[in-house]
């Protein structure tokens, strides 16, 4: 819901962007923080009592055309390329229908993870978007609540008409919704050529010379499986296996020399870009991006536990100085879109990585990612939305205690 106006003091105030502030106040004016001060609180302040006062969440990587599932597709443990299928098929067997009747039932299933991730405590959501999207009404409704959302429109394509098809579709959607500024003041656009197996390096390059054209964001799936790996490498296994099956195999398209190490050195030229997963970089690929400041690596916990993959390279990451942030990916690998069970499940399963630094994935650097310094984080002129967490901590070491046994967070409004 909506940041309230007034001033509030709280046991506890965690900017993220700096150190917790035990006893402090902060004043916001149409959602807009205008005050956060260490000092006694005014005469007028609300107190909230013992809870911490966080800023809201950044889920940085989802899939929202997928919210009406009711469980995951396909069964835990099962191979990327044989999911990859499974989603193809889900597909076709929707689109029988009329275009109208496919685009508003995607447009239903947008709107609801929306509300879904509203109510779970996202403020700002990287969305990869499938085209067509949302329009109109539809649009408005989706971030009623305020949410924010990075629309990566989505291309893929392995043969050149494939490729132009879906590039010429992504770069009318932006330039018509930029132009006309048809979907509203808290959307705003990337691109997003799909993964190595679907999109080939032509059409990454188009698309990171857009990004860089209009000075966009850049989103793109990537070191996600061995069976991935495999066909950069080799031109043969799972993956080349599902694109025959699915008349969709380009053979001069494989192997790929350089493979992921390459993909992450054309990526590099965009002004901004996430690369989704990650799940199998090597060590050197991780020293590669902590030389680029402009690109982040988003981490998708549960997913990457519904697929049984590897265990996730996150210190590895961290201790390089890479930024992370986190994301939910969609209902067809994760069972919902709770940015704070993300946030859970890597306290549970990494116990190397601090409780501050996982909330950093959740707030700040996830924000930092998507490009929007005034989200994730309690500073002046940031508009972060305003969500607690009981607390009766008194010291930082009981903080990040309660934080990390927290169930949810609550909005504050």
């Amino acid at each position: 819901m909506p940041c309230p106006t007034g001033t509030f003091t709280a046991r506890w105030l965690v900017p993220v962007c700096q150190r917790p502030i035990c006893g402090g106040w902060l004043r916001v004016e149409q959602g807009k923080v205008v005050a956060l001060e260490a000092s006694s609180p005014p005469g007028d302040c609300i107190d909230l009592g013992d809870v911490a006062v966080l800023p809201g969440l950044v889920n940085c990587h989802t899939h929202l055309e997928f919210s009406d599932l009711p469980s995951p597709l396909g069964e835990p443990g099962g191979a990327l390329p044989a999911w990859v299928a499974t989603v193809v098929r889900h597909r076709l067997a929707q689109a029988t229908d009329s275009p109208s009747v496919i685009a508003q039932r995607r447009a239903s299933a947008i709107v609801a993870g929306c509300a879904e991730s509203t109510a779970a405590g996202v403020r700002l959501l990287g969305e990869i978007a499938t085209l067509p999207w949302l329009e109109g009404d539809a649009a408005t409704a989706a971030t009623a609540e305020e949410l924010r959302i990075i629309a990566f429109a989505e291309t893929l394509g392995l043969r050149s008409e494939r490729a132009n098809q879906t590039f010429q579709a992504a770069e009318d959607w932006i330039r018509q919704s930029m132009s006309r500024r048809s979907l509203g003041r808290n959307i705003s656009f990337g691109y997003s050529p799909h993964a190595p197996y679907s999109t080939s390096l032509e059409l990454v390059d188009r698309c990171v010379s857009q990004a860089c054209r209009f000075r966009l964001p850049l989103a793109m799936h990537l070191a996600e499986s061995r069976e991935e790996l495999q066909l950069l490498d080799e031109g043969r296994g799972p993956f080349r296996e599902v694109l025959e099956s699915l008349g969709a195999w380009q053979a001069d398209a494989f192997p790929q020399p350089g493979g992921v190490g390459e993909c992450l050195k054309r990526l590099a030229r965009a002004p901004r870009c996430l690369v989704v997963h990650g799940n199998y970089l090597t060590d050197d690929q991780i020293t590669f991006l902590a030389t680029q400041p402009q690109m982040s690596v988003i981490f998708c916990p549960r997913t990457h536990a519904f697929f049984q993959h590897d265990p996730y390279p996150l210190s590895r990451l961290l201790e390089a100085g890479v930024r992370v942030g986190l994301g939910t990916d969609s209902r067809a690998s994760n069972p919902d879109l709770k940015l704070w069970e993300e946030v859970r499940h890597v306290l549970a399963t990494v116990p190397a990585v601090t409780v501050e630094s996982v909330l950093k994935m959740a707030t700040l650097w996830g924000a930092d990612a998507l490009g929007q310094s005034d989200c994730g984080r309690l500073a002046v002129g940031a508009r972060p939305g305003l969500w607690t967490l009981p607390t009766s901590a008194t010291d930082e070491t009981e903080l990040w205690q309660a934080i990390a046994n927290a169930t949810a967070p609550c909005p504050l409004g």
